[in-house]
């Protein structure tokens, strides 16, 4: 009987010692998970940390980046437009100075135009004087020698009809007059043409290129 009893109260004593040890075998255990689990949680936490760190760095690189990027397209810009700019500038400085120049050479076009107008208005001038005086002269050497020259030389005419005068070929008065100087006009022949006697006596006129041709006393 003792013994039954006495095995009976050593297998209470068992159940009630077992959970007692148990609970303390599962106390450690779970401390030791919930640090591990802690380590983990400080451990992912600073390893996100660091993939967002380098996540930001990465953004401000990046943003940096495009910044300068953005900075050097100003900067190409602005050159290219400085350089429009001095170049437009240029094209009109030539152009001003093109225009410049062409008024200048228009204006001294005009003016040369002017004086060769004005010189060959009075070289025209001076010689339609010299023809209007070789004329007068003319006409009143044969009206003094006409009478003469028709005695003396029946081949000569004093006064050749209008038609002789517009058909002969002769020089212009003022060449006429120059060609033969101071010599006496004794009249004119059949043609229109004015003969003058040089100082020796030999007979001539002025041909239609300004020159002497001599003429026989019997033609």
């Amino acid at each position: 009987m003792k013994k039954i009893i006495a095995l009976s109260a050593l297998l209470c004593g068992l159940f009630l010692i077992n959970p007692t040890v148990k609970a303390q075998e599962e106390k450690p255990k779970k401390e030791k998970k919930a640090k591990a689990d802690k380590k983990d949680d400080a451990a992912k936490a600073a390893k996100d940390a660091e993939k967002e760190a380098k996540k930001k760095e990465k953004e401000a690189a990046k943003a940096a980046k495009d910044a300068e990027k953005e900075a050097k397209k100003k900067e190409k810009e602005s050159a290219k437009a400085d350089k429009e700019k001095e170049a437009k500038a240029d094209k009109k400085d030539k152009k001003a100075k093109e225009e410049k120049v062409d008024a200048k050479a228009d204006k001294k076009t005009k003016e040369e135009k002017a004086d060769a107008k004005d010189g060959k208005k009075e070289k025209m001038t001076a010689e339609e004087k010299a023809a209007k005086k070789a004329e007068r002269d003319a006409k009143k050497a044969e009206k003094e020698d006409s009478k003469k020259v028709a005695d003396k030389n029946p081949t000569v005419k004093p006064e050749p009809t209008k038609t002789a005068v517009k058909t002969a070929k002769t020089a212009d008065k003022a060449t006429e007059k120059a060609a033969a100087g101071d010599d006496k006009i004794i009249g004119k022949d059949d043609k229109g043409r004015t003969i003058y006697e040089g100082p020796r006596g030999g007979r001539y006129y002025i041909n239609s290129n300004g020159n002497k041709t001599y003429i026989k006393k019997d033609a």
